[in-house]
């Protein structure tokens, strides 16, 4: 079994990029990110490691942040895939 070279994406955990483009929407938003955890009722502090990447979070977790940007779920995933 021959195996490939990591990118540096590659070797970029999700959770990092996925953190990286809910940060990128929520400032299009133009929330901070006090703001924006005050908003979706959720601690600043836990709310900032999600967008740092340093918080496995659940799923309901992750539909919550994205109902108080108001978009998919899908559209961060795929945002955060797309990211070099």
């Amino acid at each position: 079994m021959t195996r490939r070279p990591k990118t540096e994406e590659a070797s970029r955990p999700l959770k990092e990029r996925i953190g990286e483009a809910i940060r990128e929407h929520r400032k299009a938003k133009q929330f901070t990110q006090e703001g924006f955890a005050d908003h979706i009722e959720m601690h600043r502090a836990y709310y900032g490691e999600i967008e740092r990447g340093t918080k496995d979070f659940q799923l309901s977790t992750f539909e919550r942040v994205c109902a108080g940007l108001e978009t998919q779920m899908w559209v961060i995933v795929k945002d955060a895939e797309s990211m070099s």
